[in-house]
């Protein structure tokens, strides 16, 4: 038997502890059966809560276009382009304050700041159904922007403190189902309430508002009593089941390359976030998405009105368009997660939705079955771009606050794109197409997918990079401090 050399024995000793130093936190065993129940226990009761404040969110933000409609131009005398301005200026206060709202959401805590956005924008939408001139109007949007600003990025960082980055696409896409689901609610409760047009004194457009707004007052008390601020103070969770999350944020925590802050704020992450090109890209590609987006959710009954359809049937006409993207999405959103892809689905849907724009330009205008037919194809997209790359931008970045930052700024600069949207739907011929609208969408939605692409190649090229490290090599990252997702270790979704 052979006596190792001293050369021998250093090298074995210097081998052992490199691979002590890159296995030093073991994975925390979890029960996959006891994962399986909590998970199912999250969806039934934190999802649902979740769905219904963004579809109320939706519902109060686009019922302006099925107002528009329903006799508020002529009653607040909105001639030339005092809607597309009353649409615009929403999202003026709107990208204001979505960075601090999602950064200071656990200061602030959540079971306090997301009931306080929702009562806010309640009581906006309620006094909307009183006004009596072109300026309440600008009023009541300048203020419900400002309510409704850091909505969403909060709700997408509150689910991300329950679910890990593979579970995340599904849960963001209840949201967006949600605002397409608003879209159908909101239709129906259009062709119901503008029915009440002359009861009490009120147009039906101003029981539209009124209506609406009670509702959503009513979830934003109901969230103050339900919504606990994180999962040690859930309220329907047990013990066991708090442990078990502990123990998958723990190992979230070694997957993702030792996740920087969890508590103290910390403002390299947030200086991270503003200086990582790939949030500036993603953020850029949601400006495109949301384009279509916007354009599309509010002035969709006008778009189908100016097919030649009348006022009252135009209402039920937008709830299959709306049920159809919702559908899909949740098709999806469900593949994506499974395969744990997004480039893949987003390219080819925003392709899709090109198409759907295509057609609303070039087909005639006297093919009312075939341009309706294509807000369907335009639909199908939509949302899917929009919501999986807000998972995207979530998988992508680790440590609370760059996450948080990540999410807030490409929301910021994302929503911006309402300012654009809300000026472009105008009539610009005699036959009642929205050219300027359609056109700046089909090339929004198509730089989008280049966008896209181009992610996925600059992410595909950084997982590579990093399987091709050697073990000297990673420790001399790990040793030069690069944590969250600059961790070696760390491997963003594609």
């Amino acid at each position: 038997m052979t006596t190792p050399t001293h050369d021998e024995k250093a090298m074995e000793g210097s081998i052992n502890e490199k691979d002590a130093q890159l296995g030093a936190i073991e994975e925390i065993h979890i029960d996959p059966v006891a994962e399986k129940k909590l998970i199912r226990k999250l969806d039934l009761i934190l999802s649902p809560m979740m769905v219904l404040i963004f579809l109320v969110a939706y519902l109060d933000r686009a019922n302006i276009g099925n107002a528009a409609i329903a006799g508020m131009n002529e009653d607040l005398n909105l001639t030339g382009n005092r809607l597309n301005v009353a649409v615009t200026l929403f999202y003026v206060t709107y990208i204001a304050f979505e960075v601090p709202a999602s950064v200071m959401l656990k200061k602030l805590r959540p079971s306090r700041l997301i009931p306080f956005f929702i009562i806010g924008w309640s009581a906006v939408i309620i006094g909307a159904a009183f006004i009596q001139n072109y300026a309440s109007l600008l009023a009541t949007r300048l203020l419900l922007g400002a309510f409704e600003s850091g909505l969403f990025p909060c709700l997408t960082l509150y689910l991300s403190m329950y679910y890990k980055p593979l579970e995340q696409a599904r849960r963001v896409s209840y949201l967006f189902v949600a605002s397409a689901l608003s879209g159908a609610f909101g239709g129906l409760l259009a062709y119901g309430l503008t029915n009440l047009h002359g009861s009490n004194g009120l147009a039906g457009w101003r029981w539209l508002f009124l209506v609406e707004g009670v509702i959503s007052m009513l979830v934003g008390i109901a969230t103050i009593f339900l919504l606990p601020d994180n999962f040690e103070t859930a309220w329907w969770l047990n013990e066991e089941e708090k442990i078990l999350l502990r123990n998958r944020h723990e190992n979230e925590r070694i997957y993702q390359g030792q996740s920087m802050t969890a508590d103290a704020m910390d403002k390299s992450e947030v200086k991270l976030a503003f200086r990582d090109p790939k949030v500036w890209l993603n953020s850029f590609c949601q400006f495109c998405a949301n384009t279509c987006s916007f354009g599309f959710s509010t002035f969709l009954p006008v778009i189908i009105r100016g097919f030649g359809f009348s006022s009252v049937r135009t209402q039920l006409l937008t709830v299959p368009v709306y049920i159809w993207a919702s559908a899909v999405y949740l098709t999806v959103a469900f593949f994506s997660d499974y395969f744990n892809r997004r480039a893949f689905f987003m390219v080819p849907l925003a392709l899709i939705t090109s198409i759907g724009y295509a057609m609303m330009l070039g087909v005639p205008m006297s093919s009312t079955g075939v341009l309706y037919f294509a807000t369907f194809v335009t639909a199908t997209g939509i949302y899917c771009c929009v919501g999986l790359n807000v998972t995207w931008i979530i998988n992508s970045n680790a440590g609370y606050f760059k996450r948080a930052t990540a999410i807030g700024l490409q929301q910021t600069i994302g929503n911006s794109a309402g300012i654009m949207a809300g000026q472009i739907y105008r009539i610009t011929n005699d036959d009642g197409r929205y050219v300027i609208g359609h056109a700046v969408s089909i090339t929004a939605i198509t730089t989008a997918a280049c966008g896209y692409a181009l992610m996925y190649i600059l992410l595909r090229k950084l997982n590579r990079r990093r399987e091709a490290m050697s073990i000297d090599e990673r420790i001399r990252e790990i040793d030069s401090g690069k944590l969250g997702d600059r961790h070696p270790d760390f491997r963003y979704t594609l």
